[in-house]
């Protein structure tokens, strides 16, 4: 049995899964606008307890996304009243939202969003995309690692269906060990990057750092991508 359901479920419940035992302190709000940005930039912007994307979509329209810690969100309250007291502290994004007009009826937010290690394999399910590890959103291939987290799952299963001396203890102990080989230095830089990130003094010399030294950026993105499958 293959399990894919998302970041948290009450599968996850059900199956008592360690990762629930720990705290999940973030909050992520997305949206989609109507305003003027250039086509082909992924422009990222931190703020006071967290950091923003912002990009366009197959269709023209904004998307900005950000993720946020609980305990900033909490002392507002308010989605709107966060944005405009902690993000607006960011003269870029104040500048992006005071210039794009928004084309949902509310910002989507999701809650109680965690990034603990989880296991691979529960009651003999083999876990995959988000189910098995979720990567800081600012690595930016959280789906691709979904995709290629299902063909390294597939092709055990397969394995496990046509060779009889396969069993199933060497399937799960594979998929695990498979699985870690793909993504676990990319979840522990995502982890990394993300705490850099958080540190305004620090991000802000590591941004002067790629401006200064180009080849840096293309050798981060490496370190969260993984190499092409073929």
């Amino acid at each position: 049995m293959l399990g894919a359901f998302g970041k948290r479920s009450t599968l996850d419940q059900r199956l008592s899964r360690a990762f629930l035992r720990k705290p999940a302190p973030w909050l992520a709000v997305k949206g989609h606008y109507e305003g003027d940005f250039p086509d082909g930039l992924v422009a990222l912007h931190n703020f006071p307890g967290g950091y923003c994307g912002v990009s366009k979509t197959e269709t023209g329209a904004l998307n900005i996304c950000y993720l946020v810690q609980m305990d900033s969100f909490r002392r507002y309250g308010d989605i709107d009243r966060h944005r405009e007291e902690v993000l607006y502290r960011n003269h870029h994004l104040k500048t992006i939202f005071g210039n794009s007009r928004p084309l949902f009826d509310q910002p989507l937010a999701i809650s109680q969003i965690s990034f603990e290690r989880k296991t691979k394999v529960e009651q003999h399910m083999l876990l995959t995309g988000d189910t098995a590890g979720l990567i800081h959103p600012l690595c930016g291939n959280g789906m691709a690692m979904a995709i290629h987290s299902a063909r390294l799952a597939a092709t055990a299963v397969l394995r496990y269906c046509n060779d009889a001396a396969y069993d199933r203890h060497r399937m799960e102990t594979d998929y695990t060990r498979e699985w870690e080989k793909a993504f676990s230095y990319r979840m522990k830089m995502g982890r990394l990057l993300n705490n850099l990130f958080l540190k305004d003094r620090l991000s802000t010399w590591l941004v002067q750092q790629m401006a200064s030294v180009p080849a840096i950026l293309p050798f981060i993105i490496r370190q969260t991508h993984g190499n092409l499958i073929i």
